[in-house]
């Protein structure tokens, strides 16, 4: 059953922010997949490839090469589970959680092995960038030969520009801006007792870095609790601009970026301005932003919405799950998700963006054929007024009919109305779901033991459903990854700050989403 639904509410672009109503879910043009592949497990990372051709790797180990008509022409079975994917002058660099780093093209090419295993995987137009999970960073040539190496410590994300300097995002919150041989060229920590995570980070074509930062509503100074910041690499920070909610997808653009949110907000931001606008506000988390022509795709839950940058819906796509990952491949583009609530894959859909949509509008009006005078047990002007001419009745009977009149009305009349009103209540009551509400448990500080870890229970016991059952649970780390189905995960972690999500779903579709922050000293 799918989460319910309420209508997508558009902004006007003004700053205003003035809030507009667009046609109900059912006047909203609609597109239909291209084709539907089953897969066996959840899309944990995506990339593509050249010829419009991308890959996908699975918690198995398993990694396959799909065509853009979502065929796949290529597989192989890794060591363990693909924790990053990168396109390496169009060949394509895998990490294993255990293993190291594997290139294929059509064929394996090489492997480079990691003791502590993978923990992310990005590529500019000359080396791959590997995080292990020891705290360092090793730089490889495109034959797999490492090139250099640096200490910089528990890495959560990567990304790189074109040019080679790299992004790295860290656990305890420290955004680190390294060049080419992964010298530092800027070191970003936390303020000093706040606890800061980055929830996204994206190189635009320019090279200046966008990050999007939150202080989980503990900020000690006079930075916003969420927030977007602009890097450059010799300059260092340029500007910051506030954000309602932690931001969860980014779309660099050629004045600044398109920025997503936890609560639906889709804005326009200017950095040079650090001016934003509203371009929508969505119901749902928006968790992918990817530009088509000059609209944007935006996933929002189990939706996918083509919008225009000045709000306007062209049409929208329901899933079949909640959508993580979207691909452009040429004329086409390929959604993936993760149907969370059966604790299946959902399956990867190739769609056309630019199909014309397709209008279901249930409320048509039915024809009314017009009936013949004669037969329409119309009264005639004569009948009319025989009905209206009361009778003669004798001196007082008036009185008493009238009086008869009106006990007869309050006798057996009133009971019906109030039935029917009772029986309407109550099955208004019975179509009303209300969300679960989910409790992750209080944040946490813990010490280290003697290996320099700690183990923490996290406990989503508390959360319940006020009107039904809780059906589905799912713990994520502060990356994205799924590490648990259960109410309960216990977890075994390093020195730093973790956060976790803890998502509940109830019976009838609907769900919510807790936070809490362990950090481990």
């Amino acid at each position: 059953m799918m989460p319910p639904r309420t209508n997508l509410r558009l902004s006007t672009p003004t700053r205003q922010n003035e809030v507009a109503t667009i046609p109900q879910e059912s006047m909203r043009g609609v597109i239909d997949a291209l084709a539907i592949i089953e897969l066996d497990e959840v899309a944990r990372c995506v990339c593509t490839l050249p010829e419009d051709n991308f890959a996908v790797g699975f918690d198995s180990g398993i990694l396959h090469v799909y065509g853009p008509d979502g065929v796949a022409i290529d597989s192989a079975a890794l060591d363990s589970r693909i924790v990053g994917l990168a396109s390496l002058q169009g060949v394509l660099v895998a990490g294993t959680n255990t293993g190291g780093v594997q290139a294929f093209n059509n064929e394996p090419l090489w492997i480079h092995p990691l003791e502590s295993g993978c923990e992310a995987v990005t590529a500019s137009s000359f080396h791959a960038v590997v995080a292990d999970g020891s705290g360092r960073l090793v730089s490889l040539a495109e034959d797999g030969s490492k090139v250099t190496q640096a200490e910089v410590g528990h890495v959560i994300s990567l990304t790189c520009a074109p040019d080679g300097v790299c992004a790295a995002a860290l656990e305890d919150g420290r955004l680190l801006l390294l060049g080419p041989a992964l010298e530092v060229l800027h070191d970003s920590p936390a303020a000093e007792d706040d606890v800061e995570t980055i929830s996204g980070m994206a190189f635009r074509h320019d090279g200046i870095l966008l990050v999007a930062r939150n202080s989980l509503g503990m900020t000690v100074d006079d930075r916003p609790e969420n927030r977007l910041e602009c890097w450059h690499p010799e300059l260092g920070l340029l500007n910051t601009s506030e954000l309602p909610s932690m931001a969860t997808a980014l779309l660099p653009t050629g004045t600044g970026a398109i920025v997503g949110c936890f609560d639906g907000s889709l804005l326009s931001l200017d950095i040079v301005e650090s001016d934003s606008r509203v371009i929508a506000r969505l119901d749902y988390q928006i968790s992918k932003i990817v530009q088509w022509g000059d609209d944007i795709l935006v996933a929002s839950w189990f939706d996918v919405f083509r919008i225009t940058t000045e709000g306007e819906v062209v049409w929208h796509f329901e899933h079949i799950g909640v959508v993580e990952h979207i691909l452009t491949l040429g004329d086409r583009a390929a959604l993936m998700g993760d149907d969370r609530k059966d604790r299946k894959p959902a399956p990867l859909v190739i769609i056309d963006p630019d199909s014309p949509p397709r209008y279901d509008d249930m409320h048509v009006e039915e024809e009314v054929t017009p009936i013949s005078e004669e037969y329409s047990g119309a009264l005639s002007d004569e009948e009319q007024r025989q009905v209206e001419m009361r009778p003669n009745m004798p001196e007082g009977a008036e009185g008493i009919l009238d009086t008869l009149h009106e006990e007869m009305e309050f006798e057996v009349d009133q009971p019906a109305v109030e039935s029917d009103l009772l029986e309407n209540l109550s099955a208004a009551a019975r179509a009303i779901n209300l969300p679960p509400v989910a409790d992750a448990g209080e944040d946490r500080t813990v010490d280290i033991d003697e290996e320099g870890k700690a183990t923490v229970l996290l406990d989503g016991g508390r959360s319940y459903d006020p009107d039904g059952s809780i059906g589905g649970w799912a713990w994520e780390d502060g990356s994205g990854r799924v590490i648990g189905d259960t109410s309960q995960v216990r977890v075994r972690l390093s020195g730093g700050v973790h956060v976790f999500h803890l998502t509940v779903t109830d019976d009838r579709g609907a769900s919510s989403k807790s936070t809490i922050t362990v950090q481990v000293r």
